[in-house]
């Protein structure tokens, strides 16, 4: 039963097929932010293998090309580009970059993202987790993409898939910032598929649940909980590309999401709960 649990989750999804993806992709223009490891590099990794030329984009130059160097090994194309996302003014000088060098992207993945977990009253002498948490998770995306969709619209076509989470979902103690950040970002992404969907160019929200990742690695207690695989996030970012879908996101998040519409306070002794389990793993 506890080997199944990730399956009846919807934690252990099921990539495109070989083809359809390198239909979307083969030749074309892929830029991935967050790119130098968990997610974003299993992302690109499998962009590459079907034939999408990469552009990877992260703070760290050194771990960024380790990811090109792999892909390059194994007959891929990529490109690297040091930024630090969460520096608006640097994420949108990255946006003309890319135009400029490379052109209008077919897809984008925004992925760069900055997880913290920390309540209100720890952080309220660190201005600075409300700057860097806002900053990766949305202003700094915005910034970039703000340059990189209206080119996508001149080129008549285009996809944007935004990595998100499922604390858009299901608010949690501890991760307001986090979710907050999260959930502004879902709501641009959401007005502007509106904006531009008469363009040809597409947006995808994909909500995640917890990944066991290197930023998820400090919180002791979730490597013994179900979580998704970075080779399984890279597979979802790979079936919203090949679908186009709006959203993307585990079936008990949406019920979650339900149900909280329906009485705000529904789920507060389970959230309790598991935040309570957390604290104690962490100890």
């Amino acid at each position: 039963m506890v080997d199944s649990l990730p399956w009846m989750l919807g934690l252990r999804p099921a990539a495109p097929s070989s083809a359809a993806l390198r239909a979307r992709v083969a030749g074309r223009l892929v830029v991935v932010t967050g790119a130098s490891r968990g997610v974003g590099a299993e992302t690109a990794g499998r962009l590459a293998l079907a034939g999408a030329r990469i552009v990877l984009l992260a703070r760290r130059s050194e771990a960024l090309e380790t990811v090109a160097h792999g892909i390059r090994r194994r007959g891929g194309d990529a490109d690297c580009l040091a930024v630090d996302v969460g520096d608006t003014e640097a994420a949108e000088g990255a946006g003309r970059t890319i135009l400029e060098r490379w052109g209008a992207p077919e897809v984008v993945v925004s992925n760069a993202g900055f997880s913290l977990r920390r309540t209100l009253l720890a952080s309220a002498d660190r201005p600075r987790d409300v700057a860097r948490t806002i900053g990766t998770n949305y202003t700094g995306p915005v910034a970039l993409l703000r340059l990189l969709i209206p080119a996508m619209v001149d080129a008549g076509r285009g996809h944007v898939v935004s990595v998100a989470s499922t604390s858009v979902d299901i608010p949690a103690p501890g991760w307001s910032l986090y979710g907050a950040s999260k959930s502004a970002m879902d709501a641009w992404l959401r007005a502007v598929a509106l904006e531009v969907r008469s363009s040809g160019v597409a947006m995808t929200t994909i909500r995640l649940p917890l990944v066991h990742t290197a930023m998820s690695a400090p919180t002791a207690a979730y490597s013994r909980v179900p979580a998704l695989r970075p080779v399984d996030a890279a597979k979802l970012v790979a079936r919203a590309i090949v679908d186009r879908p709006l959203l993307i996101s585990p079936w008990w998040s949406r019920l979650a999401s339900v149900l909280l519409a329906v009485e705000p306070r529904l789920l507060d002794p389970v959230v309790g709960g598991w935040d309570r389990m957390i604290d104690r793993g962490d100890r």
